[in-house]
């Protein structure tokens, strides 16, 4: 009896040891080598030539409300008052196959992210045995076991001491490729909201050229049945017929070419709804869109922060700035922990007796020696990876900025290239008409009449253009500026 419990205390004396060396070690896990992640610094410092020139690229800000008059704040479902086009963008932001990819890859990188995560902490299972062994005695006098039956059942534990920082490495690294995949899904909505408004206005420009067209043909079927009426009585020459002929058979050649182009952007949305070939439901014309009058830009260095591309580009180094970590772990020893909890016994009768109980705790240190530098080339090898991620980091932001800087300027310029095609139709108009009284009244030829009529149609489809490049000008700009799409 008395030996009984001078054995339970020694056992309790063994695990305050054992526990005392596990704090311990816990303790040291606090120990982290490897880089901290610090932004590149762009040589930036110069402004947006469409917008404020006190403002400098340089100027890194990380206050949202910087920029809170930017149009980056405008949800795209305000700047878009088109029942029809809207209806499209949410169709597109439920069906569209890249965007569904996208989204399984964000699921995929969440997971891996739980996954590395739960490798910081100790692992449970268990064993269940049952057996009958028949060894010799010089077997036993060697381990491999004792006759019988054997009864076996044990707890498990297994758990590696991130002493020098492995495997928090590991988790920061997939936290950061899981907001880089994010980010990567958002920036493909943000494109596909751009695309789809893209190629709806350009849809209902084609529909207007076809329109044109149309307008064409019937104003000079009209032109060609008076001419033969004067022809027939001798007011005007068989020249002026074949003419009206031919600019007929011309107008009518356009209209086909027309309803290609409606087919083709029809079949280009219906490609991002996810959709078979068929048609596009219409809303507001080109004319009618209501976009917003005055678009303020907001500071450049802000792009750092809501453009969907350069944080997943952001991300991504930070992740690979995490491997370096990872790497330059591994040149350090590892230490795992082990143990078990349970029962062991010849007679299944005892399995639940005290004196059944076994118990094992114990240690491993793993660790290199010498292994001709594959360790020191692992982590050069993550650092110049890393460094191919600084450099694609900071191309994505000079990108950026040129992006912003070329749909500011598309949009300024484009209005005073719209206001000048605008000028310019009502110009057509006016000599067309002129130039059709007078030729029917006997003062000019029919070829002068042509001309004219030439002209109007012509400055019919450049202010049609011209208007459609001012809404997608509107969407470049929403789409550089990586705000005022709540995609969500």
């Amino acid at each position: 009896m008395l030996f009984q419990k001078l054995l339970k205390m020694r056992r309790a004396n063994n695990m305050k040891k054992i526990l005392s060396i596990i704090l311990l070690i816990a303790g040291l896990s606090s120990c982290l080598v490897g880089p901290k992640y610090e932004r590149p610094q762009m040589k930036a410092n110069t402004a947006y030539s469409g917008g404020d020139a006190s403002v400098a690229v340089s100027t890194i800000v990380l206050d949202s409300s910087a920029y809170k008059d930017s149009v980056a704040l405008i949800g795209w479902t305000e700047v878009y008052k088109d029942p029809a086009l809207t209806n499209l963008i949410k169709t597109v932001l439920s069906s569209n196959l890249d965007l569904l990819t996208a989204i399984s890859r964000v699921e995929e990188a969440r997971a891996i992210y739980g996954f590395t995560k739960s490798e910081l902490y100790p692992s449970f299972g268990y064993s269940v045995k049952a057996g009958y062994n028949d060894v010799g005695d010089n077997a036993q006098k060697v381990g491999a076991g004792v006759n019988g039956q054997a009864y076996s059942g044990y707890a498990t534990m297994n758990w590696e001491i991130d002493l020098f920082g492995k495997l928090r490495h590991q988790k920061r690294s997939a936290w950061a490729q899981f907001l880089a995949t994010e980010n990567n899904a958002q920036a493909v909505r943000v494109s596909l909201i751009a695309e789809t408004a893209t190629f709806y206005f350009l849809l209902r420009d084609a529909d207007n050229r076809l329109a044109i067209a149309n307008k064409a043909v019937q104003s000079r079927t009209e032109s060609l049945k008076i001419i033969s009426e004067r022809f027939s009585k001798g007011y005007v020459s068989e020249l002026d017929k074949l003419q009206a002929q031919q600019q007929l058979a011309i107008a009518q050649a356009a209209v086909p070419n027309a309803e290609r182009t409606v087919i083709i952007t029809q079949n280009a949305l219906r490609v991002l709804t996810g959709l078979t070939p068929g048609l596009i439901e219409r809303g507001n014309s080109i004319y009618d869109q209501q976009l917003p009058p005055e678009i303020p830009a907001g500071i450049p260095s802000d792009l750092l922060l809501r453009r969907p591309d350069i944080i997943a580009a952001e991300q991504t180094l930070i992740s690979q700035t995490e491997e370096i970590g990872v790497a330059t772990a591994m040149r350090f020893p590892s230490i795992s922990l082990t143990g078990f909890l349970g029962t062991a016994t010849p007679d299944l009768a005892t399995i639940v007796d005290p004196a059944s109980l076994a118990l094992g705790v114990g240690g491993s240190i793993f660790g290199p020696i010498f292994e001709f530098g594959k360790n020191k080339r692992r982590v050069e090898a993550q650092r110049y990876k890393a460094d191919q991620y600084s450099y694609q980091y900071q191309k994505t932001v000079l990108n950026a900025f040129a992006e912003v800087d070329n749909s500011l300027a598309s949009l300024r310029l484009n209005k005073q290239e719209y206001l000048a095609y605008k000028s310019a139709l009502e110009a057509a108009s006016k000599a067309y008409s002129l130039t059709e009284a007078r030729y029917y009244d006997g003062y000019t030829n029919y070829l002068e009449l042509l001309i004219q009529q030439d002209n109007l149609f012509a400055a019919e489809f450049n202010e049609s253009t011209a208007q459609t490049q001012q809404n997608i000008a509107v969407v470049n700009l929403f789409k550089a500026l990586g705000g005022g799409w709540d995609a969500k």
